[in-house]
């Protein structure tokens, strides 16, 4: 599932950055994708990937308190 919705959320990221002129994680993918700087887009991506990770443990969690169903055994 989390490999389904990475990347929707770099191009999504691109996207806007693109369009506002902003320069953050999108603009900085963009200029190492230009430049050949393999180094820079696989710790980008190590770095996007350990968001979604810890973004998606921290929902899985919340949701155990959440729904009084759930039980942990």
């Amino acid at each position: 599932m989390i490999m389904l919705q990475f990347p929707w959320l770099l191009t999504g990221v691109v996207i806007v950055e693109t369009l506002f002129n902003y320069k953050g994680f999108g603009w900085t993918l963009v200029s190492a994708a230009s430049n050949n700087d393999i180094e820079l887009l696989l710790s980008c991506s190590i770095v996007a990937v350990l968001v979604v990770l810890v973004t998606q443990l921290i929902s899985d969690i919340g949701y155990v308190f959440l729904n009084p169903r759930i039980r942990i055994s």
